[in-house]
């Protein structure tokens, strides 16, 4: 399952699903999709999971359909926007109840670095969940020459392939060092 696959992440959708996954896809919009799916090739299956995260009731409903049509998820790679935060936890939840061991691959931006801020959404408050192997990845920037930017759609799909590959606790895409260099708007 990768929540907000269309976007972003839709390379690391396309690469699971060439890989013969069966990959349940959570999106808000219709037109990312149909995009996607025309990109797919005729190896793996995309499940488009079509709701609006941020409804809480809908999305449980969502994701327990994805699991008694397409069978336990040992994978998911989540995405969300800070407005709705919590529903990291409803996916946890709701993946959680498939007593199924799986890892959680919580994808996170770069203000989780910053080192004169607390850290939010750490591993501790998905303890509580028995059967989540949790996994942080935080995008960083990139530094060129004397410049830095932030990463592209395609180097964040890549580095998300790679922290599930490597399959480390925390995973940096990019770098967050020196702090100082962090893009400015």
């Amino acid at each position: 399952m990768i929540v907000g696959g269309t976007g972003m992440l839709k390379h690391a959708v396309l690469y699971f699903a060439r890989h013969s996954y069966t990959v349940s896809v959570i999106a808000r919009g219709q037109a990312g999709f149909d995009k996607m799916i025309l990109e797919k090739n005729e190896h793996g299956f995309i499940n488009p999971v079509r709701v609006d995260y941020s409804n809480f009731r809908l999305l449980r409903e969502k994701i327990t359909d994805a699991l008694e049509r397409h069978g336990k998820i040992d994978l998911c790679i989540a995405w969300i926007h800070h407005h709705s935060r919590n529903a990291a936890y409803v996916i946890a939840d709701v993946l959680n109840g498939q007593n199924f061991p799986f890892r959680f691959f919580h994808v996170l931006g770069s203000e989780t670095a910053n080192p004169s801020e607390s850290n939010i959404d750490s591993p501790k408050e998905f303890e509580i969940y028995e059967n989540i192997l949790y996994r942080k990845i935080i995008l960083g920037f990139v530094i060129e020459e004397d410049n830095s930017r932030w990463l592209t759609n395609g180097e964040i799909s890549n580095g998300v392939i790679d922290a599930v590959n490597f399959d480390k606790e925390t995973y940096i895409v990019g770098t967050v060092n020196p702090w100082d260099k962090i893009p400015r708007l």
